[in-house]
């Protein structure tokens, strides 16, 4: 009877030392991943045009988080909308100790601003920049959310001016392909073309290795010379193919 009770009592126990171990240990993982990924809140007053979930926030060109949510909802004095992007920052983590370099950033001034985006992708980031304003006042929260800062000044390059610039440039190249001496470049080079293949043949007539080799090697020059004439000639009718690319 003795025994029973003894075996019973070391079983409770085990099973609630085996309990508190894993509510312990969840409870640590909770904190170790809150604590690795610090969430913050950004308002934007411009265009969010490139951003969306999983975009890219670096700092001082290397990527430190990642947008994790946009939504759209209303002010709290219900006359306007706000989208709020919701960010996480990857943070070194270490046991015990709570570190917060983001809140630091904030304090020096650092501000999030919108990248130009990608002519390619059309995809953008947001960049932390510094100021030469320290923050001042207590850290503001959104919904118990703190708010990280965003540049209040509005960067005045606009994507459409990008693509002015980029469609000037098209124009300029398009106007230098045709010009008579890119023209006269073109010519040059396709003489050259045909007296290579001349030459060619001729060489390639004598059965000597030496003479058929270096006929091959004629030919080759005059193959590249050729794709070279080719590709200059496309780029004078589509300039535009050094942006868009080739069909």
């Amino acid at each position: 009877m003795v025994h029973e009770r003894y075996y019973t009592f070391v079983g409770v126990f085990v099973v609630v030392a085996l309990s508190l171990f894993v509510l312990g240990f969840g409870y640590l993982y909770h904190q170790y991943e809150e604590t690795k990924n610090q969430t913050y809140v950004m308002f934007f007053n411009g265009s969010l045009t490139g951003i969306s979930a999983s975009s890219a926030v670096a700092y001082r060109g290397v990527k430190i988080g990642e947008v994790k949510l946009i939504e759209i909802t209303e002010n709290e004095a219900k006359t306007n909308v706000e989208i709020p992007v919701y960010v996480n920052f990857y943070v070194e983590t270490r046991l015990g100790i709570t570190i917060r370099p983001i809140e630091l950033l904030i304090k020096k001034g650092v501000v999030a601003n919108i990248s130009q985006p990608s002519l390619l992708s059309g995809a953008a980031q947001i960049d932390l920049i510094e100021t030469n304003s320290p923050a001042t006042g207590q850290q503001k929260y959104y919904r118990k959310i703190p708010i990280f800062p965003t540049n209040a000044v509005e960067n005045p390059t606009t994507f459409n001016d990008t693509l002015k610039t980029i469609r000037t440039t098209v124009k300029e190249f398009g106007d230098f392909i045709h010009s008579k001496e890119v023209r006269d470049t073109i010519d040059s080079v396709k003489s050259m073309t045909d007296s290579l293949e001349i030459l060619a043949n001729t060489i390639n007539q004598n059965s000597t290795p030496f003479f058929s080799n270096f006929a091959q090697t004629l030919a080759q020059v005059s193959k590249t010379a050729n794709s070279l004439q080719n590709l200059s000639d496309y780029l004078s009718r589509h300039p535009e193919s050094l942006i868009r690319g080739r069909p």
